[in-house]
Parts: structure tokens; C-alpha cells; sequence
């Protein structure tokens, strides 16, 4: 056999098999996340909605209760709280009466990534941080239904 038919036949092979291990994994991921979406979009319509739900990314928190692992997802913003849902189905709800103070920052928890600016929730516990496509916007929205002024950028 020809030696470029044996490697194309080992690189099929292989793609195969990934195609058979991620196959599930992706089915799993995608239906956890529908039915928190569906779970948050029912929650949503009982609520204020400030800012709709949109594209977003959760950067990790220093406050205990949050998950540790970053993620992408969608954010929103109501008169209760801040809330995020994963693409793997987990949510993530920070409570407006909990928030002690609002920020932008290039750097948070050592990370920096070229052309984002984090948004950082302050809480008494520690710091939430999200990326989202229009950081003034959220702290200008966060402001006025917290009552708070988002920390001078250094």
C-alpha cells in the first residue's frame, strides 16, 4: 500500500475518533446550556430587564461562591441583580444589594487580554469579573441602579 494512502487513512481514523468523543460531550453541554437558558429567560420575564441579555465572559472571581473556572456565556442586567449563564449551563447571579463598588480594569486575577477591558464587580467578599462588548455602557447602567460611581481609572 501506497505510503500516502496509509496516511490518510491514520489521519481519518483519528479524526473519526475525536468526532465520536466530542460528539456527546458537545450534545451535553449544548442541552445543559438550553435549559439554563430557558430556566434564566422564564426568571427574566418576572423581572426588570436594564440591559438585555448579550454576549459575554466571565472572568473568574476572588469572592468565595463563584466558580474559579472562566467561561464565555450571556449577561444581563436587571433591578435585582447580575446575571450570567455559561454555554456549559451553569449560572451566575451577583445581587445588586451586594455590590460595593464598580470598575474597569486591563488586568484582573493576573489576566490580561489584548482589547478587553474587565469589568469588575466589587462585593463584600471580593471581586466578579465579566468582559462584556461595552464596558461603559454596564457601568454607566450599573450606576445608576446601584447608586454607586465606578472607581476613577488609574
Amino acid at each position: 500500500m501506497n505510503i500516502a494512502i496509509t496516511i490518510i487513512l491514520i489521519v481519518v481514523g483519528v479524526a473519526v475518533v475525536l468526532a465520536l468523543i466530542a460528539l456527546p460531550i458537545v450534545l451535553i453541554y449544548r442541552n445543559k446550556y438550553r435549559a439554563a437558558a430557558e430556566q434564566l429567560d422564564t426568571e427574566l420575564a418576572a423581572e426588570t430587564i436594564i440591559r438585555p441579555l448579550e454576549k459575554g465572559n466571565y472572568r473568574g472571581a476572588t469572592a468565595p461562591g463563584f466558580p474559579t473556572v472562566k467561561n464565555s456565556g450571556r449577561i444581563a442586567l436587571t433591578r435585582r441583580r447580575v446575571v450570567f449563564v455559561t454555554f456549559t449551563g451553569t449560572t451566575i447571579s451577583v445581587p445588586l444589594d451586594t455590590i460595593t463598588g464598580l470598575r474597569r480594569s486591563k488586568v484582573f486575577k493576573g489576566s490580561v487580554v489584548g482589547g478587553w477591558t474587565h469589568l469588575v464587580l466589587r462585593t463584600a467578599g471580593g471581586e466578579v469579573g465579566f468582559y462584556v462588548p461595552d464596558t461603559s455602557a454596564w457601568l454607566q447602567a450599573l450606576g445608576e441602579a446601584t447608586g454607586l460611581t465606578p472607581d476613577p481609572v488609574a
